[in-house]
């Protein structure tokens, strides 16, 4: 990083320690789905399942999540433009790129704050229009996770899982389709009503705080705060000419990187099981378990998740997919490994091209980070 900033005071240690509950939940979490991911399946096996998969068809994977990283790159220059029209595209992208690097090695999303500190290095972008850009960005990702779980719910035929308790069948799979078709357009619905409407919304809010007893205010503090950053973030981005392109990237986006998960299928053998609508459900159900508090890379997390999602869509049980193949159960553990794994590499070596690149100073990245954890939250909201 230049001389331009002062160097910060603190540590990235020391901010760690203050945040040691959500890092040590995470973890316990983290190694928890691990141990469920890999739950009845012998490591031999799913040693078997990479041995036998056809690894020319990583390319294609990698590839698309490259389009993916460009493409988010391009909604944050839009994003932020609204309110700093110079703001550059190539800025963006060695700063996602980077960041996005750093959140996969530091715990609890830590390194997500190091984009508004790297914005406010390249371009003097304020920290509190990168923090609004973060928001946004979720919020945008959020809704699209809602709506990517009720058309896959209502479109994508599932297989019917029957669960029997005291002699009552349930389909779990219609109840969820019921679920998902309701509160995702319901949350859908609730969130647009915070873009428009969203400043009465949270004074009304606010005149309520004093009726609320202990447990009520510390569950609406942080959601009138998170409220108040959300109606801040999107004041520059609402207008419809900003909002259309916006929302269209996100549409792309999200549709690449629904097209991963079917061509790994191929080079496992399960294309039959996993076409482009599976392969929504899988990145959307993936979306969602990365949402509780997780170890770095999600490490953990992600694989309980996949293999989910892959026996909801028929790939699990313990019989082999072809005579003499490994388990079901084994080809999913070795999927969601192979998927996990790879990508983060190939995520980690765009961050090292660009901190190359454009010389930046990874110590003095994290002294800044720490110090920036350390100091208390903006009027604007931390990143949620």
């Amino acid at each position: 990083m230049s001389e331009g900033v002062a160097p910060p005071r603190g540590g990235l240690a020391a901010a760690a320690r203050r945040r040691w509950r959500p890092i040590t939940l995470g973890l316990l979490l983290g190694g928890a789905f691990l141990a469920l991911a890999l739950w009845g399946v012998p490591l031999r096996e799913v040693a078997a399942a990479m041995a036998q998969a056809q690894l020319i068809w990583l390319v294609v994977p990698a590839a698309l999540f490259l389009v993916q990283q460009t493409l988010r790159a391009w909604r944050q220059a839009l994003i932020l433009q609204g309110s700093h029209p110079a703001h550059r595209f190539r800025t963006s992208l060695s700063v996602l790129c980077i960041s996005f690097m750093l959140i996969n090695l530091l715990p609890a999303r830590l390194g997500e704050v190091t984009r508004p500190l790297l914005l406010l290095e390249k371009e003097e972008i304020p920290m509190g229009a990168g923090f609004a850009m973060v928001v946004v960005e979720r919020i945008l990702d959020l809704a699209s996770m809602f709506v990517m779980i009720a058309l896959v719910a209502w479109l994508v035929p599932v297989p019917s899982h029957i669960l029997t308790v005291q002699g009552v069948q349930i389909d779990w799979v219609g109840l969820g389709r019921v679920a998902a078709g309701t509160a995702g357009p319901a949350l859908l619905l609730a969130l647009l009503a915070v873009l428009f409407l969203g400043e009465p919304l949270l004074r009304r809010g606010e005149a309520r705080l004093p009726g609320l007893g202990p447990l009520g205010r510390r569950i609406a503090v942080p959601l009138l705060r998170f409220g108040h950053s959300f109606v801040v973030a999107m004041a520059a981005v609402r207008a419809p000419r900003r909002m259309l392109p916006i929302l269209g990237i996100t549409v792309l986006t999200w549709t690449v990187s629904g097209l991963m998960y079917p061509a790994l299928a191929q080079a496992f053998g399960i294309g039959a099981f996993i076409g482009f609508g599976e392969g929504v459900g899988v990145l959307s159900i993936t979306m969602l378990g990365m949402a509780v508090p997780a170890a770095p890379g999600f490490a953990g997390t992600y694989e309980a998740f996949v293999r989910g999602a892959l026996a909801l869509f028929g790939v699990a049980g313990a019989s082999p997919l072809q005579p003499g193949g490994p388990s079901a159960d084994a080809v999913a553990v070795a999927f969601a490994l192979t998927m996990h794994w790879w990508i983060n590499l190939v995520q980690a070596c765009t961050g090292l091209f660009f901190v190359a690149v454009d010389r930046v100073d990874l110590a003095r990245l994290l002294r800044a980070l720490g110090q920036e954890l350390s100091a208390a939250p903006r009027a604007t909201g931390s990143p949620p």
